[in-house]
């Protein structure tokens, strides 16, 4: 691989977020890396002390990237003036303000791109010494037909991966989730946190072998699941109850598209309402917190003896709560108030 072809594939492995191309050592490890990567190369190919880039678009903070000797490279005012696609050199660019002689003089090259409509990347390169050669120049404005299709693919798949960790919080807060089976009935691949919220929820683990954990009814549920799916002509869905006590239910069915053959099961666990905070539900219904508390104990299925037991109260005084309960909450008996906490965003946060 020529030593330009492996600058743009480290251009694109940094906006897919994946490890690039081996470079010098430099800096922090973690998600900035393969930008670090991509401009450590950069660096190198141009024996520049340092290489930067600078991505913004408006309305947010800009993000840099540095390699090398640190360096802020050109202010946002002066990038703001540099055209659109020139590579520019020191002669064409004031050092920064406070910079001393020796950083004022320094050869520099830097290149500006705007990204779509509005947004922007500065690529710039320093060094002491002797200037810049004209090549080096060229490898910033070869880079150009690459930029905006690289930053605008990292900039999407930014904001896929955001609402994907949206979607997963709000999931696991409604104890939901998804597992991938092998046919023989192996955990291939699951959603991030379900194996924490199967744990959490009833104590269900992945074995070495790669399968669930399960109480051999469970276990004997499962693998029938799994042979019947693989039946022609048997019904599309499978339903497992991998636990009853906290209740935790799989509904298998073969997946389809990119997944296939794998077999997908698609995970609902009950939430315990006393596992919420009193203080949520008590703001979220204007209820005092000792009524939370009450609340929380209709809703996991408790009668108002067992949930005086579980208080340390009278039933004397749950009876009473529930009166005032009821009336606070518009709700005329204990199936109303837990129609009224399953159907509010209270589990949400």
């Amino acid at each position: 691989m020529s030593q330009e072809a492996e600058i743009v594939a480290a251009l694109f492995a940094a906006a897919m977020d994946m490890p690039g191309p081996a470079a010098p050592e430099h800096g922090d490890a973690g998600e900035d890396r393969p930008w670090q990567d991509f401009l450590a190369l950069l660096a190198e190919a141009t024996q520049a002390d340092s290489a930067l880039m600078r991505v913004s678009w408006p309305g947010r903070p800009a993000q840099s990237w540095q390699a090398g000797l640190p360096w802020d490279g050109p202010g946002e005012a002066v990038a703001e003036r540099m055209r659109s696609g020139r590579v520019y050199s020191r002669t064409d660019l004031p050092g920064p303000a406070g910079a001393s002689p020796a950083q004022a003089s320094s050869p520099l090259r830097a290149l500006r791109w705007r990204i779509g409509q509005d947004g922007q990347v500065l690529l710039a390169l320093q060094r002491s010494g002797s200037d810049f050669r004209a090549i080096d120049g060229l490898q910033l404005s070869n880079l150009v037909p690459y930029l905006g299709l690289a930053l605008n693919g990292w900039r999407q798949l930014r904001r896929a991966r955001a609402r994907a960790a949206l979607d997963r919080e709000i999931c696991s807060a409604l104890g939901a989730g998804w597992l991938l089976f092998s046919p023989s009935g192996q955990v291939t691949d699951m959603a991030e946190g379900a194996a924490g919220q199967l744990a959490a929820a009833a104590g269900i683990g992945i074995r070495a072998d790669g399968r669930l954990s399960l109480a051999e009814p469970a276990a004997l549920a499962l693998r029938q699941a799994l042979a019947a799916l693989a039946r022609p002509g048997a019904p599309r869905q499978q339903r497992i109850d991998l636990s009853h006590r906290p209740r935790v239910q799989l509904v298998l069915e073969a997946a389809e598209g990119p997944l296939a053959p794998a077999l997908l099961g698609r995970l609902r666990h009950a939430r315990a309402a006393r596992a919420l905070p009193p203080e949520r539900l008590a703001g979220a219904f204007g209820i005092s917190r000792s009524e939370a508390r009450l609340a929380a104990r209709i809703c996991d299925g408790m009668s108002l003896q067992e949930a005086a037991a579980d208080l340390g109260w009278t039933i004397g005084t749950a009876r009473s709560a529930s009166k005032q309960l009821f009336a606070r909450m518009g709700a005329k008996s204990q199936a109303g108030v837990v129609r009224r906490v399953m159907e509010s965003g209270v589990w949400l946060g």
